[in-house]
Order: C-alpha cells, then sequence, then structure tokens
C-alpha cells in the first residue's frame, strides 16, 4: 500500500515541469490521480494506473490510456513516469500531445514521441519528438517539423 501512496504523490512530479514557469503554485496542491485500474508490481518496482488515467494538479492535467510510475530500489525515490496512449498533457495555457512521453527524474526532461503537437498561443508545432528540459526551459522538436502560426 505504500507504493500507492508514493506513486500519488510520484505523478505530482509531472506538474511542476509544465512548459510555463506560471506553475510553481500548483507544487502546493493536492494531486488527484483516477484510473480504471491500478496495478502495483513489487519485483518490477512499478504501479500501473490503466484505463483513462489522469492526474490533475491545480491547472495542471496529464491524461493517457497508461500511467506508470517507476521506483528506484525500495521505493523511496521515483526513476521516472511513462504515459502510453492518447497522451495529453496542458497547463491551463498549452497543451501537449503524443503517443507516449516518458518523465526521466534524474536528467528533468520530458521526452514526447509519436504523432506529437504542442499548442502554445497562436502556435502549433508537430513533429515525431519534443524533449523538454524541465530545468532549462529548452525544448526541441524533431522529425517531420511543421510550424503554424495563427495571427490574430
Amino acid at each position: 500500500m505504500g507504493k500507492l501512496i508514493i506513486s500519488i504523490v510520484a505523478l505530482s512530479l509531472l506538474a511542476p515541469p509544465a512548459f510555463s514557469q506560471s506553475t510553481e503554485s500548483n507544487a502546493s496542491l493536492p494531486v488527484e490521480a483516477t484510473a480504471d485500474n491500478l496495478q502495483v508490481n513489487s519485483q518490477e518496482n512499478s504501479a500501473v494506473f490503466s484505463g483513462n488515467a489522469k492526474v490533475i494538479q491545480g491547472i495542471l492535467n496529464l491524461t493517457a490510456n497508461t500511467i506508470t510510475v517507476f521506483f528506484e530500489e525500495e521505493a523511496k525515490n521515483i526513476s521516472s513516469v511513462d504515459a502510453l496512449g492518447s497522451v495529453k498533457f496542458t497547463n491551463g495555457t498549452e497543451t501537449a500531445e503524443a503517443s507516449s512521453a516518458n518523465f526521466n527524474v534524474a536528467t528533468q526532461t520530458i521526452l514526447f514521441t509519436g504523432n506529437v503537437i504542442l499548442r502554445q498561443a497562436q502556435t502549433v508545432l508537430t513533429g515525431n519528438q519534443l524533449t523538454y528540459n524541465i530545468t532549462t526551459g529548452r525544448s526541441k522538436m524533431t522529425g517531420n517539423v511543421k510550424t503554424i502560426y495563427k495571427p490574430n
């Protein structure tokens, strides 16, 4: 049961690293995680939220078919979080959609892959892969990149 609590807290790690800097206040808000199913695998140090998996913290919202939290030994720290199938991450003003996403805690990067769409204000970017570094705020879109700007 301890891993369940840790996995819910782990999912809150996705919240602060939103695309803009204005989300710091969300870190202290409660985290709500819902899914049709939850499976904890102690031998693999993982917890899998499946079926309409959703994590909400303030204005931050992550949805996917499946969200898996991976732990280091003894479940003391989270090593990574995977989101698979119809991934959508939004911070209220920006939205990233992809087939899958991986948040690496050690490198503080989120890697979105597969039919990536990033919507920011009047700009829509599409590509095969988006890498976003939470610490530096830098991002890189690769593979068939297309930008559409819609002026007011």
